[in-house]
């Protein structure tokens, strides 16, 4: 395992440098990739590819540290997370993407990938997601976790019966309002008029069979409440 002695001028690299496949389909981003990678001597690229087979060859053959992945892969990068944490479970995956679907974010994960970022991340931010990921930490990109956390709280809610069918905006909306945003703050954060908001939370309001803000964010706590006593 190498280790990094920082100093007041390069960084000296101490043991073997943290190994890296990189498996997209598009060449621009696998250009950009090696040179970032290649510029460093902590990283060290093992293997590059543009399809499912390609990272399923790699990471059982060259066995990387980190495989950074991008989803739109032929033969689809999903299928190649679930065929990777299957057969080669100590190689770690990181999902580098355009998609900011929370669904499909959450179905990486569950597939096996350690980390889930947006393109558009900088070299150092992406660094340090490999760098979590080969300590068994998970990274996901911090300006899209709160809306991964949202959708984990609805998929949980409908896997269990879902009491309040909740619409994923109309979950999100009143996660903004648990946090105590107004109605005017919400709609800035999410790119919406502050009618939309005010018609999703009337929503949210008929369906708990409350009457205002306050009544639906405590029918909500009350829900998670007894979801969690169930489970114990």
């Amino acid at each position: 395992m190498r280790t990094v002695v920082r100093t007041d001028r390069e960084p000296i690299i101490i043991g073997e440098p943290i190994t890296i496949g990189i498996v997209d389909d598009h060449p621009v981003v696998r250009y950009g990739l090696t040179r970032v990678f290649d510029a460093d001597p902590e990283f060290r690229i093992v293997g590059e590819g543009t399809t499912c087979d390609d990272a399923v060859e790699i990471a059982t053959k060259q066995r990387p540290q980190v495989m950074i992945l991008d989803l739109g892969i032929p033969g689809g990068g999903i299928e190649a997370l679930h065929k990777i944490s299957a057969r080669v479970p100590s190689v770690g995956c990181l999902v580098l993407t355009v998609c900011d679907s929370a669904e499909t974010a959450l179905q990486a994960l569950e597939a096996g990938a350690k980390g889930y970022v947006l393109k558009g991340i900088s070299a150092q931010d992406l660094k340090g997601a490999i760098r979590l990921v080969i300590n068994n930490s998970s990274y996901v990109s911090p300006e899209f976790a709160t809306k991964l956390l949202v959708a984990a709280k609805l998929k949980d809610q409908e896997s269990r019966g879902g009491e309040d069918k909740l619409s994923y905006r109309e979950a999100q909306i009143l996660h903004e309002v648990e946090n105590g945003l107004t109605n005017n703050q919400i709609a800035k954060k999410l790119s919406i008029s502050e009618k939309t908001v005010k018609y999703y939370m009337s929503s949210v309001m008929q369906k708990y069979g409350v009457t205002n803000r306050v009544g639906a964010v405590v029918a909500h706590l009350k829900l998670l409440e007894r979801q969690v006593s169930r489970r114990t």
